[in-house]
């Protein structure tokens, strides 16, 4: 993985309801357990703008919906050894 890698993670009401504040949490565990942390820079958002999809991710510019914590794992997984 070259370079550092943007997950931005909405945290907006609709969002953070339907799950982000796990996700958030799944996240942060990831990255630290796999030494990714100085790699990856998170940021949140108010607002990703697919509400009616949420909860949202957004990885490198990619755009990921429905989240749960597990699914929320194997995306970065997946994108982090493409990186």
């Amino acid at each position: 993985m070259d370079g550092i890698i943007t997950v931005e993670l909405c945290m907006g009401s609709s969002c953070f309801a339907r799950g982000n504040s796990e996700n958030l949490q799944a996240i942060e565990s990831f990255l630290s357990e796999n030494g990714l942390s100085d790699r990856v820079e998170l940021v949140g958002h108010l607002c990703l703008g697919r509400c009616n999809e949420g909860p949202n991710l957004r990885i490198a510019g990619k755009d990921y919906s429905g989240l749960t914590p597990d699914c929320v794992v194997d995306i970065l997984r997946k994108e982090l050894e493409e990186k």
